[in-house]
Order: structure tokens, then sequence, then C-alpha cells
């Protein structure tokens, strides 16, 4: 999965800066010109309201080849990507990230918490000689909230995170800030950093300390997934993210009552389980374990031979435990042909199956 970076630091001085805003300017003009922007706006409007610099980012990308004149690389010839350096030095990527921090410094900045603080103070009267004390307010900015803004701008570089500015501030903590660092791109959405936020500091250096680069992907992916990292000691760790690839954020991401029953599997009944731990109930489950491993392999082939994509659905639904797959174990427990034979017999009853189990499945959904 890729997961955006944060382009690489650049020291922009004032000429540099100028050339960089002249050519925003320019290009501001040019999208006016052709009815795709506002043509009210100006370079500071752009810079002090994140939906427009939103919408202007994405309109440039959009019609970039509009602008080979004047996006251009030290050589003149024309850029078409974002990690070129332009002819001013810097690359689209940074100069996307100057206008994002820039409008983002100035929006939070504008919506700073003001706290009032009670000061007790000591004044004289009547030539020095009489002192008396007495309480005085004073509104003052809340450093905590300082502290937050100067870490979020540190880490927003993309126009796609600027919806996401009221998400970072309402959600996280100065103290989850410190611990995400620049992993704070990873998140996609608001749902993504809204699920982050229930988990402290401490669990998110737990984490991160234990998926080293992983921990990013399972930011972008599924952010409750660190809940279930957490659980298992490094070993158990590298073991289910080899085996589940990409998936094993939706393992991780499962309940602990779940991972209660997974600690009794050994390696090998694991690897035949496979991606279904991603989503069987953990009743089911508890079923399927009765069996030994050849048993649970040929149990767990056959089931995917018959239901291919809607083993999931079926799977996932406790109720299924008693419902069916208990007598359809109990069958395979007494059953003592070899395993190919086995193998072969079983996935007829499976796929002969197929349509008693679906329409229990509608009607769990009728009666949910």
């Amino acid at each position: 999965m890729g997961v955006p970076t944060l382009p690489p630091p650049v020291d922009i001085d004032n000429d540099t800066k100028k050339a960089v805003i002249d050519g925003l300017k320019t290009v501001l003009a040019r999208l006016q010109e052709q009815g795709l922007v506002d043509p009210d706006a100006s370079y500071q409007n752009l810079i002090s309201q994140p939906d427009l610099l939103e919408s202007f980012i994405a309109t440039f990308v959009s019609h970039r080849d509009s602008f080979d004149d004047i996006v251009k690389d030290a050589t003149g010839a024309p850029i078409r990507d974002n990690h070129t350096a332009t002819a001013c030095g810097v690359s689209l990527d940074q100069i996307q990230q100057l206008l994002v921090r820039t409008c983002a410094k100035k929006v939070m900045e504008s919506e700073k918490t003001v706290a009032t603080v009670t000061e007790t103070v000591t004044k004289k009267s009547f030539l020095g000689l009489i002192k008396r004390t007495e309480e005085v307010s004073r509104e003052t900015t809340d450093p905590v909230e300082e502290r937050k803004i100067r870490e979020i701008t540190r880490y927003v570089a993309f126009g796609w995170q600027l919806p996401l500015l009221d998400s970072y501030r309402r959600f996280l903590t100065y103290q989850q800030l410190m611990e995400i660092g620049e992993d704070l791109v990873a998140l996609p959405t608001a749902a993504h950093v809204e699920a982050l936020s229930h988990f402290d500091p401490a669990m998110l250096r737990k984490v991160k300390q234990a998926a080293g680069e992983d921990f990013a992907e399972i930011l972008a992916d599924r952010p409750q997934a660190i809940a279930g990292v957490a659980v298992w000691n490094r070993d158990m760790y590298d073991f289910y993210r080899k085996m589940l690839g990409d998936r094993a954020w939706a393992f991780f991401a499962r309940d602990s009552s779940f991972f209660n029953v997974v600690a009794s599997l050994d390696k090998s009944t694991a690897r035949i389980l496979g991606d279904v731990l991603c989503y069987v109930a953990a009743e089911n489950l508890a079923e399927i374990q009765r069996l030994n491993i050849d048993k649970i392999e040929v149990l767990v082939t056959s089931l995917k031979a018959a239901f291919g994509e809607r083993l999931g659905q079926v799977l996932s639904v406790p109720s299924f435990s008693k419902d069916i797959l208990r007598k359809v174990i109990d069958n395979l427990l007494h059953m003592s042909q070899e395993k190919d034979k086995l193998m072969t017999s079983f996935a007829l009853t499976c796929k002969a199956m197929v349509p008693t189990v679906m329409e229990w499945l509608s009607k769990q959904r009728v009666g949910a």
C-alpha cells in the first residue's frame, strides 16, 4: 500500500519565496481566465481559506498541461510531476507544502482557544503606604493549544489534508501528535483521525516501536488495528503480518475476546486458516478448533471452494456455529477417509449445502 510521505525539507530564502508567490499568482490568474477559479480570488484568499486552496490545488493538478510555460525546471523544460525541482529550486510538492502550512497556520491561529486567567496582585495606594491585594482577570491563549498547532503545521503538506485540520485539533492531543509525528500524513480521512484518537500516547509509542515502518500503513488502512498489535509480542506480530500481508490490519483490528480464542492456535493451524482469521466469528473459530489440523484444512478448503467471496458473510455470523457449523463438524469428526479422498467428498458436501446456508443467512439479515 502506498502511504504519503512529507516532501524533503527545503530552506526558502526571500528571493525564492517571492519567485514562488509570483508563479502562483500567474497560475491563479490563468485559471481565473479559464473560468476554473473564482475570478475574485486573490493569493491572500488562497492562503486563508482552506476550501479555496484545496480546490485551487486540485484544479491545477487536473489542468497541469496548461502550465508548461510557467512550471519549468532549471533548463526550461516543462515539469509534469511533483518531485522535480522547478527553476526556483523547489519542487511542486514543496510549494504545495508551503501553501498548505501557511493556510493551516493562519486558520488555526485565528481560532485559538482563549482562556481567562485570574491572578492575585498587590497594589499600593495613598503614597505607597497602604497595600492591598485584589484579583484581576486577563485573557491569554492556551499554551498547550499553541504547541498543538505548531505540531500540526509541521506535518501538513497536501491539499487533501486541509479538510482534516478541524479533526486534527478536535480529536488529537498534543501528546498523541508527538507520538504520531510525520505519520500524520498517513491518515486519509476524518474517520481515521477519530479512530486513532482513542489510543493513548503510551500505546501509540508501544505499537510504533513494534510495527516500525508498518505503523504508517496501519494508520492509512485501519487505525483500529493498533489495539490488536499491542496485544501480541513481536514474534507473533511478525508472524501474522507476514502471513496475512495487508489483510493483517483487519485481523489486528478485531476485539480482544476474539484474540483469546486465537491465542490457543499453533502456527501451523493459523497458516491453514489464513485470511479466515480476518472475519471468522470467535464462536465459529471455537467450533473449528474441535477438528485436528488435517480436517481443519479439509473444512477451510472446502468452504472456500463452495462459498467463494461469500464465505466472510457466513463465518462472521456468530449464530452460524450452533445453527449449522456444529452439525457439519460433528459429521466431519466421524469421517475416517484418507485426507485426499476426504477433501474430494467433503468439497461436494459443502457445495451441496450452499443454498441452505444462503437461505439461512438471508433470514439472519431480516431478523437483525
